[in-house]
């Protein structure tokens, strides 16, 4: 097993209310590293962090698991944590080991109950984090419509860095607001297990160039109040 310099390991929390899809994401991330080669899915319990029989039984997390990766010479461990009511205790066990968590927020539903939960447990202790809109494939996602009540509930400081392309069936992929690139997912099959990367690089869109500009000035804005060269430029 490679050894890590201590600097490059980091454990981060998957976090947010239940059925948001942690498991899911963990198991994409699992994926796109190459640490399993194969998909598993919930409702076929085949899983990597759902393992409990009665976490497959009941298609639910129950207990916190971990898993890790490597990406670019980084040790990755990854949280999976329960997000009902009932074992939300768990969670907040897992964020003391943690060093920040990714809120995962479904396209659908938006903020629920356990959202505003997990992130009063991060800020009691003072992790960073960020939002990770999920199922934006799913029928009457919005990702617009949930940025809204983000900022309605957790304030103006939440910043997008990436914009969806289409939504529902219509879902391409995102525009990345750092890069200024549209990132197209390639369709099932044409990915990994060929060898090549499940996505490309691609030119913004004309319809949302002026819509990504106008999202780039605000990201832009927003980190100039941390960073004085950049507030100079």
């Amino acid at each position: 097993m490679t050894k890590y310099d201590i600097n490059k390991v980091k454990n981060i929390a998957l976090v947010g209310h239940g059925d948001s899809g942690k498991t899911s994401l963990t198991e994409a991330l699992l994926y796109d590293s190459g640490m399993i080669t194969r998909l598993g899915d919930i409702k076929q319990g085949n899983t990597t962090t759902d393992y409990d029989p009665r976490e497959i039984k009941k298609g639910i997390t129950i207990n916190s698991s971990l898993a890790y990766f490597d990406w670019k010479g980084l040790m990755v461990n990854i949280l999976d944590t329960p997000g009902y009511l009932d074992f939300i205790t768990d969670t907040k066990l897992s964020l003391r080991v943690a060093d920040s968590a990714i809120i995962v927020v479904c396209g659908v539903s938006g903020v629920e109950v356990q959202t505003e939960k997990v992130w009063d447990f991060a800020d009691e202790y003072k992790l960073p984090r960020a939002i990770f809109v999920n199922k934006m494939d799913r029928e009457r996602a919005d990702f617009y419509r949930v940025k809204d009540t983000i900022n309605k509930v957790f304030g103006s400081s939440a910043i997008s860095i990436q914009l969806p392309i289409g939504k529902e069936e219509n879902f391409q992929g995102v525009v990345d607001l750092i890069k200024m690139k549209a990132v197209v997912y390639k369709k099932s099959g044409e990915g990994k297990p060929m060898g090549k990367p499940m996505f490309e690089e691609k030119e913004i869109p004309q319809d949302m160039k002026e819509q990504a500009e106008s999202y780039r000035k605000e990201l832009v804005e927003a980190v100039a109040e941390f960073d004085d060269e950049i507030l100079m430029k």
